[in-house]
């Protein structure tokens, strides 16, 4: 699935894409910049404009509003989600780099308290795995680790980076992948952080699993990392910034997606 302005939530089936939300989660039209899906994929977190944050329930077909919780009306820059759909964990961020977590119990979401960890910069980027652990990173080379949910947060790095951290994706066996500014990509083993400069322009997100991981650039680079390292996979036509990447299934494909409707698909 995907999201973007006005609200409209596309959903791939099969070879065919069907629009499953036209105007957002309340019909306000609200831009939604972010989504994230449960470990199961029943269910599709997504956040954006004007506190626009709440779920598309795949098995029942059907929308959940959730929008501005504990009055937070500011827009989400991201979301991500964890667990089995029901019983999922939930934390977002948002343009004032508030953090607010939560836990879903059936059809109701207990919200814990906003915070605002990190040392000040920018949050850009959030990740939870199905273990409980969360990572954060922001505008500062700061990289978070939290292992109650996302309740408390505790800096893990990096020291003199140097880096404008925008994505990060994590998996439960401790291995975290950061990158950001000047092509710049950080893995982490759980104890140590090496370095690798996969291109010249920005990363602005990333995927990946624990065998193999994707990164793209706003101007259309895509770089795969195996077990030779980061390599560079193919450089799409310019024109509409890249803002997100998706590994696939065995269902679907890996998917980039950008500005103006663009989706590219990988398929073999």
């Amino acid at each position: 699935m995907g999201r973007g302005e006005d609200g409209v939530v596309l959903a791939r089936e099969g070879d065919d894409w069907t629009v499953e939300l036209e105007h957002g989660l309340s019909a306000a039209g609200d831009g939604l910049r972010t989504a994230a899906v449960t470990s199961n994929g029943r269910a599709l977190w997504m956040a954006g404009d004007s506190g626009a944050l709440g779920l598309y329930d795949v098995v029942a077909d059907r929308a959940v509003d959730l929008s501005a919780p504990l009055e937070k009306t500011t827009s989400w820059t991201a979301v991500a989600a964890a667990g089995l759909a029901g019983d999922e964990r939930i934390t977002a961020i948002n343009s004032s780099g508030e953090l607010l977590w939560g836990r879903r119990n059936g059809a109701d979401v207990s919200w814990g308290e906003v915070s605002k960890p990190g040392s000040g910069s920018s949050i850009t980027d959030i990740a939870l795995t199905s273990l409980a652990y969360g990572y954060i990173v922001d505008t500062d080379g700061g990289v978070f680790e939290s292992r109650d949910g996302g309740v408390t947060w505790t800096r893990i790095g990096i020291d003199g980076a140097g880096v404008d951290f925008a994505a990060v994706s994590a998996i439960d066996t401790g291995h975290v992948t950061v990158a950001g500014g000047n092509g710049v990509v950080y893995g982490y083993n759980g104890v140590d952080w090496s370095r690798a400069t996969v291109g010249e322009q920005p990363i602005a997100a990333l995927a990946r699993d624990r065998d193999t991981a994707l990164a793209v650039s706003a101007s259309g680079a895509i770089y795969q990392r195996s077990f030779d390292g980061w390599q560079p996979l193919v450089r799409l036509r310019p024109g509409n910034d890249l803002h997100a990447v998706a590994l696939g299934t065995a269902r679907s494909p890996q998917l980039v997606v950008g500005e103006s409707g663009t989706v590219f698909e990988r398929r073999y």
